[in-house]
């Protein structure tokens, strides 16, 4: 926690979102009012039959644009104008700042750069939808603690960073304009400036549309959590799961990890952005924040892989569901850690027991389940905070829906039977689980 500091918050996403939205519009209104040009040029009166629709669509987006280009200035400056406030800087599940009327978050994985004011008091944090949040510290060195505390606390029970590519930048938009340009350049020794105009339009609109369909081969924004259990690569196509028994290696390669799974396929986790090493501008701080997230990413590796899973015993007997239906395991998991249905010709599960299996990663899916049915019984806050910081640990996503729903005394079948078979294929590190919901 830090004390006393003056925070000024720059909220700089907003002004970016609707920024987009009026070059958005501005563009497409081009393209449709170039591609009605064009066909009213060659198919005359027939060709602006056809485009009517499109038309239309073009006086839609004419009241954006201009809405867009009033108010995108004004967010611009209210975002760049913000006053200075005295706060208290916490960094836990996330950065919170405490205002003493109210607070605000921001995710730890958000955070890709900072800097260190020419002064050393104050530290600059850019997170990647581009707000900037200033702290002034009262100590130089609290700028090192902070940047540790970010990238080594979890996040709702699972360690979380960016995933980054090392990959050629997409297409520019200076370049799109340079092709439209000098498309339109080449049309105009040929026709009149206006079709030459729409002719470069379009041709910018067109390398555009390439570019799109190329980015969309590439991997999107990727988000890696480390939980109990695993590792859990989150992208716009679905989420992977890797086992830690799944793991056979882990290598240092400078820029993150590389992952040799048990099956042969080798993984790269890439923590440290590319661009960092490209722009001289984008060292100190920032270079500080990726390598202690890579080096902690290490840390966690090396500390949890090559356990192995741990044979059932124990507790892990007691949880088993051998064929019960679901309604009479709960029930009889309840009896066992109820004192009063215990007697001395009966099997005990203490409720340490019971959270020794939920609070172990590589226990298997049906225990973990079975000690959260176990544990739901219990009315104290103490042990269902508890439970909410094992379940939110794990991040197989398939046994943390069943672990969810345990937690509250009911689990349905579905998920059970799914959160099962999600350790029950022959390579687990292997299976791709997508964000679409299961009926």
């Amino acid at each position: 926690m830090f004390d006393r500091c003056v925070v000024r918050v720059h909220r700089y996403a907003h002004a970016r979102t609707v920024s987009w939205v009026l070059v958005s519009s501005f563009a497409w209104m081009c393209i449709l009012s170039a591609a009605t040009l064009l066909f009213a040029t060659l198919l005359g009166p027939f060709g602006i039959v056809m485009m009517l629709p499109f038309v239309m669509v073009g006086s839609v987006l004419l009241p954006v644009c201009t809405v867009g280009a009033l108010y995108a200035p004004l967010a611009w400056l209210w975002a760049a104008v913000s006053f200075p406030r005295s706060a208290v800087v916490r960094v836990g599940g996330a950065l919170w700042i405490q205002y003493p009327h109210g607070r605000t978050a921001f995710p730890l994985a958000s955070f890709t750069g900072a800097r260190l004011s020419s002064s050393g008091g104050e530290v600059a944090l850019k997170t990647h939808d581009g707000d900037v949040i200033f702290v002034r510290l009262q100590d130089p060195g609290d700028a090192e603690r902070l940047l540790a505390d970010i990238a080594t606390s979890r996040a709702g029970g699972a360690w979380c960073a960016r995933l980054y590519e090392d990959a050629p930048p997409p297409l520019q938009g200076r370049w799109l304009l340079a092709i439209a340009a000098a498309a339109a350049l080449v049309c105009s020794l040929i026709v009149d400036a206006a079709l030459a105009l729409a002719i470069g339009v379009l041709a910018g609109a067109a390398a555009w549309g390439v570019a799109s369909v190329r980015r969309r081969g590439c991997a999107g924004p990727r988000v890696l959590a480390v939980g109990t259990d695993g590792l859990s690569i989150q992208g716009d196509v679905g989420e992977r799961f890797i086992p830690f028994h799944g793991i056979e290696r882990v290598d240092d390669t400078g820029l993150g990890v590389q992952l040799a799974l048990k099956g042969g396929e080798e993984v790269a986790l890439l923590i440290v952005p590319p661009q960092i090493l490209r722009d001289p501008q984008e060292t100190g701080l920032s270079m500080a924040l990726a390598e202690r997230r890579r080096e902690h990413l290490l840390a966690l590796l090396r500390e949890r892989i090559g356990r192995g899973v741990p044979e059932a015993g124990g507790a892990g007997v007691l949880l088993e569901r051998r064929g019960r239906p679901a309604p009479a395991w709960r029930a009889a998991l309840r009896r066992l850690v109820s004192e009063a249905g215990v007697d001395y010709r009966t099997a005990k599960l203490t409720r340490e027991q019971a959270f020794a299996v939920l609070e172990d990663g590589a226990a298997p899916a049906e225990h973990r389940i079975g000690a959260a049915l176990a544990l739901s019984s219990a009315s104290d806050g103490d042990t269902a905070a508890r439970v909410r910081i094992a379940v939110e640990s794990c991040v197989n996503r398939d046994v943390r829906l069943a672990l969810e729903q345990a937690a509250q005394g009911e689990v349905a079948e579905w998920a059970l039977e799914q959160a099962l078979s999600s350790q029950d294929v022959a390579e687990p590190a292997l299976v791709m689980r997508s964000r679409a919901p299961t009926g």
